[in-house]
């Protein structure tokens, strides 16, 4: 696989955000393209004319909007629903515009979220085919009307393996600073808002504060294990809602800013400011830090989709990278402006076992019995289950008594239990290579 500039086009303002949508409906992927300050455009690639084409324009730069203020430092992010139903784009910090997508654009039955208009003059005419849009009437959210305590967005993102559109918020409602974590630290927390776009009813579900004051952003975790991966500077926090919040450290700072419960990462020593992130499957994630280091995160989950442990795994060197994206599950792609931006292809290396032990072994062996003692409890218990079937279904007291000096020779499987967790679990990883297979230069990518 190889890129090639196939086309460049000059827009009508500095892009703030992009997303893209896949639209069956339309044909083609859309493009959500921001502008400053709170402007949004919906783009569709023309293969006739090579060139793009705007289906919708959507501006919110009223006054009432503002809020009164006439600077604003806030990035209008764009944040695509995982199913494709909707998009969101945040204004001025404050407030949220929810972009509905049509589910049929050939359906000649209504949408109800489509603005209808109140005009029955031309009721007896016949009907003309009309083109519909694949978007539908845009509204806005109020974020205080969701919760008074949200303010001061960090980062915002839709969660995968919902029923209905939901959305993580993580903000800061009171801000410090490194300075000040003696006496205020623990200061962000997040929000899980579901989007009933229908009614446009959006309760607040999901809510978790006391997180580290540096967090960064959240990273959505793919089906089957969900949740979300809170990324903060100097430790990584994993949230679910039916799940305990499992969260570690990566350096010794985190420990002395932070009262959060958190497990110290053996062999590691790394800060994620600056750092980008891209998932590489279900539980696997890229992460580029500053200086140019490639990581592979892997999230180790137990039988009931808990997850126990991470793994972080130095797999090479690369540029610093400003922005990373996966292009068709095999390749990543890093885009530098600082130097030429790479698009790397992604194979696995090795399989190997990764073992924990939740239990100490020697807690399952009674060291104080000897080889004949164990023999004659071992020929008792015959005897016993022999003559009660129902013995079989009995805890026994001693630990000496469950265990078999020889498996090989026990036929009956019923005769074979144990009791307890899971003494020794084993986690198979994989490592992975990256192979440079082109090279942008800092011109096109800038």
């Amino acid at each position: 696989m190889k890129l090639e500039c196939l086309a460049s086009y000059t827009l009508w303002g500095n892009v703030m955000s992009m997303a893209s949508v896949r639209s069956p409906s339309s044909g083609r992927d859309l493009l959500l393209v921001s502008f400053k300050e709170a402007k949004l455009s919906v783009l569709q690639y023309d293969p006739q004319t090579n060139n793009l084409i705007t289906l919708s324009m959507h501006y919110f730069e009223e006054d009432d909007m503002k809020g009164g203020w006439t600077t604003h430092p806030h990035i209008p992010w764009i944040r695509v629903d995982p199913e494709f139903r909707c998009a969101v784009m945040l204004l001025y910090g404050k407030k949220l515009a929810v972009l509905p997508f049509r589910k049929d654009i050939t359906s000649e039955e209504g949408d109800p979220l489509e603005a209808k208009p109140f005009d029955d003059s031309k009721k007896n005419q016949p009907t003309q085919p009309i083109a519909r849009a694949p978007t539908l009437a845009s509204y806005v959210i109020v974020l205080k009307d969701l919760d008074e305590k949200i303010d001061n967005i960090l980062d915002i993102q839709f969660l995968h393996g919902y029923y209905e559109p939901t959305l993580l918020l993580l903000y800061e409602p009171v801000r410090t600073f490194p300075g000040r974590t003696a006496v205020r630290n623990d200061t962000c927390a997040m929000a899980g808002v579901s989007l009933n776009m229908s009614a446009r009813v959006h309760p607040v579900i999901w809510a978790i504060g006391g997180l580290p004051f540096d967090c960064l952003q959240a990273v959505p975790i793919q089906k089957p294990l969900g949740g979300c991966l809170i990324m903060a500077v100097n430790s990584l926090i994993y949230l679910n809602q039916s799940v305990p919040p499992y969260g570690v450290s990566l350096n010794s700072i985190a420990t002395h800013t932070t009262n959060f419960p958190l497990r110290i990462q053996e062999g590691v020593c790394i800060t994620l400011d600056g750092a980008c992130v891209a998932a590489l499957g279900e539980a696997r994630l890229a992460l580029s830090l500053r200086g140019g280091e490639l990581y592979v995160l892997t999230l180790l989950s137990d039988s009931v989709r808990s997850v126990r442990s991470f793994h972080l795994d130095r797999a090479a060197a690369s540029v610093l990278t400003a922005q990373m994206c996966v292009i068709e599950e095999d390749f990543l792609f890093l885009a530098s402006r600082l130097g030429n931006s790479l698009l790397l292809r992604v194979t696995e290396r090795e399989n190997r076992m990764l073992f924990s032990v939740d239990k100490p072994l020697e807690a399952t062996v009674d060291l104080t019995l000897t080889e004949a003692e164990r023999e004659s409890a071992s020929r008792e218990q015959q005897k016993e289950t022999a003559s009660d079937p129902a013995a079989k279904k009995r805890r026994l007291d001693t630990i000496s008594d469950c265990v078999a000096t020889n498996v090989i020779e026990i036929s009956d499987k019923d005769e074979l239990e144990v009791y307890g967790s899971d003494i020794r679990t084993s986690t198979q990883l994989t490592s992975y290579v990256f192979e440079v297979r082109t090279h942008l230069h800092d011109a096109l990518a800038g």
